[in-house]
């Protein structure tokens, strides 16, 4: 058995009209990837591509350009081989196989980190794997509405923010699962209705913040062009907010039909 020596091409990947996706958020472990063995793969990062490594000995091609790389397992050339008068002679055309292709380690340096995968080969479709990197690619708008703010507290919101988001405790807060709808927005600008649904509340000794769940539920996919419609809709313009952050749950900031994105409000803690 020969390995048939080919030539990785961007282009393949591309003409794959049934490439399969997966999305990947803030990876900090070795992650096991099924991806294709006898197609392109692509794998696409939020930063630029600095260095790969593989086992060389198992055949794995690779390309990179900017913030994409481009795998392929190295398909073999099969020989049906015979003895005729003493000599090892081989027996009419070869075939090309996929399935000797083997489970590869593959470690990418980017500008920001480093990753680290084990890829197996699968027969299937060839796959698209796209790497996000944490809440912070996420967030549509991170406003802060008080005149003459600190650092101190613009660090305090950004910092609640991305731990609701990410599910993470709040520490010194009393949580409330509340998801009660308070109202239907309409948005004249995209001739759009959303549904505004009151999910959790986060009480502390400072802050106060509500968390709401924004859905679409139109046939159509929409984003929303100014987050304010929404703010005043369902909270008294009297109370002093701290932030507001819309969050849309995807790189591509729209929400899809009959989805949901995430609006938090961060306020300051009526003492009355």
């Amino acid at each position: 058995m020969k390995k048939l020596n080919i030539i990785l091409s961007v282009l393949i990947s591309l003409s794959s009209l049934n490439a399969k996706n997966i999305v990947i958020d803030n990876l900090n472990s070795t992650k096991h990837i099924n991806l294709s063995r006898s197609d392109t793969n692509r794998l696409v990062f939020s930063s630029q591509i600095k260095k790969q490594i593989s086992s060389q000995e198992k055949d794995l091609l690779v390309t990179v350009t900017g913030n994409e790389m481009f795998v392929k397992f190295a398909p073999y050339r099969e020989e049906e081989q015979v003895k005729v008068g003493g000599k090892t002679v081989t027996k009419g055309t070869s075939n090309i196989v996929y399935n000797k292709a083997m489970v590869n380690e593959l470690f990418v340096v980017t500008k920001d980190k480093t990753y680290s995968f084990i890829l197996h080969p699968k027969k299937q479709e060839s796959t698209t794997v796209t790497i996000t990197e944490s809440f912070k690619n996420k967030i549509k708008d991170i406003r802060l509405d008080l005149a003459g703010d600190t650092s101190f507290v613009k660090n305090i919101a950004n910092d609640l923010t991305l731990n609701i988001l990410n599910n993470s405790p709040l520490r010194g807060y009393e949580t409330k699962d509340i998801n009660k709808k308070v109202g239907s927005v309409y948005i004249p600008e995209i001739r759009a209705n959303m549904d505004v649904t009151l999910f959790r509340t986060y009480n502390g000794y400072k802050y106060t913040i509500n968390e709401y769940n924004i859905k679409n539920t139109n046939d159509f996919i929409l984003s929303i062009p100014d987050t304010k419609k929404i703010l005043y809709s369902i909270i008294n313009r009297k109370e002093l907010l701290v932030s507001y952050s819309l969050y849309y749950g995807n790189r591509i900031y729209k929400i899809l039909p009959n989805d949901e994105a995430k609006l938090i409000v961060i306020k300051y803690t009526n003492k009355g």
